[in-house]
């Protein structure tokens, strides 16, 4: 058993968030998305309160549906409440010019036992597929094995808490011998592929726990033909570069897939409902949530999960059943778990839940206080997702909070300024972000940007245009940023199509 007195620096780092807030609520507004007329801009600034300034932000977008989440601190310091009650959540739907949205707002108290340290946490990759992500119904099912799998495997050994875990994202391939180790040469990544990535925080003494959860998941890659990958932590190595454990076996996959879910539709889903689990962060309580819906046949598409002020944000994007498809009209709602979970069920699960088992133990897990956000069916344009062929770039800034900055957001005007290239970019989106605003005034953050090139462009001129491309709009976003209050020397920006680019060379002005 590890040393408590080890513990001190996650137990100082909560102990500090929690004097400086006055409070032992965070304040969340969640929206939930919908495709009619595309997503609205990512800002630091909370829907339900635009006087405020998020301390974190997390946006997330696939196919045409998304989520944004915003936490904060309460001005003065409200009563503990055992979880998240529906009297502390409002909930509303608004749709304009046909653009549906889920606006949620509530509290939660925040878990002084969720302690981690995360300088020593482990990333690890776990890759289904290295194509473009075009998830069929099965395929669905497979990334709910693999994302029940990944979050029983943090539990082993003791358990170590999940801060961390997405899909899609994209997949890493280990560059041939021809190629340096920065990856110069290679091809530009799939922006987004059937891959979950997640980062678990680990004790730096407890090597029982990390050799017991890299077991656990090794085993649940080689059963299912998955690729597994782990951070490269050795010295020099930065985030982005990776250390390959096992490679994808597609034979096994598949054979998986059909002894499995051989059963389930091989069409690619057409309706989706949007989902977010909110509550304390615990050890366990993601497991717990993916067990359930493994258990009942729920598929998964997409999933976003973090921890944001020692409170827990589970989004996901899950098919309707194609049973279920056009019974059911737009609208949101907030339950309990239990509920949450069986009216997921009833709409999404793929056999009924009687086939399954009898009663669901959602309620004596580590989530029984958990509310469940639900907002659909939506109709994301997968078809026209799917056609288009898009490129990553990775971004990272650390600004001062400005009256612009809350006008318009780093990463929204670097993504403007990319569509301002139109001879080479016919579509640029924000798939992943995630910023921070610090007690000295600065916001720093980092997202993942698509883009689609303009018709025209061979595959093999597509490294040496992204590499003209990146620093023109990094220059271009800089000076645009600058203003008398704003200096260039305070700004730190820069843009790769290499994730493990921006630490080899540094965030630089």
């Amino acid at each position: 058993m590890p040393n408590p007195g080890l513990r001190h620096p996650a137990l100082a780092a909560v102990a500090a968030r929690a004097a400086t807030a006055g409070s032992p609520s965070v304040l969340f507004d969640i929206t939930h998305d919908g495709p009619e007329t595309g997503l609205p801009a990512v800002e630091v600034v909370p829907p339900t309160a635009p006087d405020r300034t998020a301390t974190e932000t997390l946006a997330f977008h696939v196919a045409g549906v998304g989520f944004q989440v915003h936490t904060w601190t309460p001005v003065t310091p409200s009563k503990q409440q055992d979880g998240v009650t529906t009297s502390r959540i409002a909930v509303r739907r608004e749709e304009t010019n046909g653009h549906a949205r889920g606006l949620f707002a509530g509290s939660v108290v925040i878990n002084p036992d969720f302690l981690y340290d995360t300088e020593h946490s482990v990333e690890i990759l776990v890759t289904l597929d290295h194509d473009p992500w075009r998830p069929t119904y099965a395929d669905s099912l497979m990334i709910t094995l693999a994302y029940q799998g990944m979050t029983e495997a943090a539990t082993a050994g003791g358990g170590a808490p999940v801060l961390f875990l997405q899909s899609p994202v994209a997949p890493f391939r280990d560059p041939g011998r021809q190629f340096r180790v920065d990856g110069s040469g290679e091809a530009p990544r799939v922006a987004n592929g059937m891959a979950l990535r997640m980062l678990v925080g680990l004790e730096h003494d407890n090597h029982g726990t990390r050799i017991a959860v890299m077991s656990a998941l090794a085993l649940l890659a080689t059963e299912n033909g998955f690729g597994l990958q782990v951070a490269d932590r050795r010295f020099g190595r930065v985030r982005g570069e990776w250390w390959s454990v096992l490679p994808p076996d597609r034979g096994r996959y598949e054979e998986r897939k059909a002894a499995l879910f051989g059963w389930a539709p091989a069409i690619r889903p057409s309706a989706v409902q949007l989902l977010t689990f909110v509550g304390p962060a615990r050890l366990g309580s993601s497991a717990a949530i993916a067990s359930d819906l493994m258990s009942r046949n729920v598929g998964i598409l997409a999933v976003s999960e973090s921890s944001m002020q020692e409170i827990a944000f589970i989004n996901m994007v899950v098919p309707l059943a194609p049973a279920r498809i056009g019974r059911a009209r737009l609208s949101s709602a907030t339950v309990g778990i239990a509920d949450g979970l069986g009216q997921t069920a009833s709409e999404c699960g793929l056999t009924r839940r009687q086939a399954v088992r009898g009663k669901s133990r959602i309620s004596d897990s580590a989530a029984t206080d958990y509310r469940v956000l639900r907002t659909g069916p939506m109709r994301p344009p997968m078809k026209e997702s799917l056609a288009t062929v898009d490129h990553p770039l990775w971004l990272s800034w650390s600004v001062p909070l400005s009256d612009a900055l809350r006008r318009l957001d780093v990463a929204e005007l670097v993504a403007e300024q990319l569509l301002a290239a139109t001879d080479r970019v016919a579509l640029a989106r924000i798939d992943y972000y995630r910023a921070r605003t610090h007690p000295n005034g600065y916001v720093t953050g980092r997202a993942k940007i698509a883009v689609s090139l303009v018709d025209g462009v061979k595959e093999a001129q597509i490294p040496g245009l992204l590499s003209e491309l990146c620093p023109w709009a990094q220059r271009e976003s800089i000076a645009r940023l600058q203003t008398d209050d704003l200096p260039a020397s305070a700004i730190r920006l820069r843009l790769a199509w290499r994730e493990r680019w921006l630490g080899h060379t540094g965030t630089v002005s």
